[in-house]
């Protein structure tokens, strides 16, 4: 919609959340408020758009990273005043203008379109507002209907009377305009007795001059309405996570129990995965085809392969290829990148840690810093020295090698493919391919064997 313009007003400081972040960049399914807006519009096409800023306004600058123009309002004069701030920015080609708020992250692309449609399809129409009807619509601006249906005023709750008050149909702050028209009228409105300007107002110039406005409804009112606190994120986190799961389910994924599972808005998952109960999968996550996550696992912005299981575990920010298992109790710090059929288990934490295929870390210990081969065998308890108080260090481990239970490796260290570890040894140097060191400090077996029977005199 290339004639289309936007304005997105994010200059509230939103007191309601009782927060020192501003209430846009609160995160609604680990994305934060405003990058929902943004992304409808996106989705809508719309290029000539622009934030206006005012309480927060440098986080709010600062997250949205150049990715989107801002202009701030200050002081903060009312919605009125944020759209006449923001039309400074907009092309004077633009035909239409949304408006829209940064608190409102679910409406849907559709009805933004619809209401566009509605104020364009006559010519009289200048402006279109989104409405919605509500059991309980304390709060809200009231849509006050002729006899034939025609909107003839909004009236704010607090200069309605007891009639008005019992009105359910609510204006939720959303508009479409004629650019020209807006341009030209902004400067009518009113000053309130607050000292603010409102887009209300813009309705009643409209109406009073004789020009068609129109109201599109919402056909559900929680995609409609803005976040005025926390009770109201809650809401729409569990409204939009249930769609997120929804859309997976349809998709070929089976999600247990949709009401104990949390799915972040840009995770990837193939077909056949099983997600369980009390499972959170957050952040850039993919996960493969026949994948089994849960339950009570966490997968953090992270690539699980196909047919691996990740259960009763963390993994954060990892790589994890085909058809490994992790877990129960297992902890994979960022860093980590698990090959092929490897089996993690009770208790295990890697940071940092690269595995080959078919590695097993099955009992307790710390892998830190650390590159293993293929097909080694970590012993319960083992354990990478990797910090020597300034500096972290690498610890390399060949194929095949076997390290026993309750293993110190100080690193920097690397134990040869083919060699082993005695149980309980603390390995202070390199272990030579295919040998086996034992004790403490840990030394060829050989030369123990030599030294115990005297013969090193």
């Amino acid at each position: 919609m290339s004639d289309l313009a936007a304005i997105v007003l994010a200059a509230g400081g939103g007191t309601r959340m009782h927060s020192s972040l501003p209430k846009v960049l609160h995160r609604l399914a680990g994305r934060p408020m405003i990058d929902h807006v943004l992304a409808t519009l996106e989705q809508l096409g719309v290029t000539d758009l622009v934030v206006v800023t005012g309480a927060g306004a440098d986080q709010v600058e600062s997250i949205l990273g150049g990715r989107v123009g801002t202009v701030r309002q200050e002081p903060q004069r009312g919605t009125a005043d944020a759209a006449a701030v923001g039309m400074q920015s907009i092309s004077a080609d633009a035909r239409q203008v949304l408006v829209t708020m940064g608190d409102v992250p679910l409406l849907p692309a559709a009805l933004l379109e619809g209401l566009a449609g509605a104020q364009a399809a006559d010519q009289r129409t200048v402006v279109s507002l989104l409405s919605a009807r509500m059991a309980d619509p304390t709060g809200y601006g009231r849509v006050v209907r002729g006899a034939d249906g025609s909107l003839l005023r909004i009236v704010e709750e607090s200069d309605a009377d007891a009639a008005t008050r019992t009105i359910e149909e609510v204006n939720v702050g959303t508009y479409c305009f004629d650019a020209a028209w807006l341009r030209n009228n902004l400067g009518r409105v009113p000053v309130s007795a607050s000292g603010e300007l409102y887009l209300t107002d813009l309705v009643g110039i409209a109406v009073a001059d004789g020009r068609g406005v129109a109201v599109v409804r919402a056909p559900d009112p929680e995609v409609a309405l803005g976040v005025n606190d926390r009770v109201g994120l809650a809401v729409a986190e569990r409204w939009l996570r249930r769609q997120i799961a929804e859309r997976h389910m349809r998709g070929g994924v089976t999600i247990v129990d949709p009401d104990s599972t949390f799915i972040d808005i840009g995770v990837e998952i193939g077909l056949d995965v099983r997600i369980e109960p009390w499972t959170i999968v957050a952040g850039a996550t993919v996960i493969g085809p026949g994948a089994v996550i849960g339950p009570h696992a966490q997968v953090h912005a992270s690539r699980i392969g196909a047919r691996s299981r990740v259960w009763s575990s963390v993994v954060e920010e990892s790589s994890v290829d085909e058809e490994v298992q992790i877990g129960p109790f297992a902890h994979l710090r960022p860093g980590c990148q698990i090959g092929a059929r490897s089996r993690i288990g009770n208790f295990a934490e890697l940071k940092r840690a690269s595995l080959g295929a078919d590695a097993q870390v099955h009992h307790f210990g710390y892998l830190g810093d650390a590159v293993l081969g293929e097909r080694v065998n970590i012993g319960a308890g083992a354990v990478t020295a990797n910090f020597d108080g300034t500096t972290k260090h690498r610890t390399i481990i060949g194929d095949d090698a076997f390290i026993g239970v309750d293993t110190m490796l100080r690193a920097p260290i690397t134990v040869g493919p083919g060699a082993r570890t005695g149980a309980g040894a603390v390995v202070t140097r390199d272990v030579a391919p295919g040998s086996t060191v034992v004790g403490m400090p840990a030394r060829p077996i050989e030369l123990r064997r030599h030294r115990a029977s005297g013969d090193d005199a």
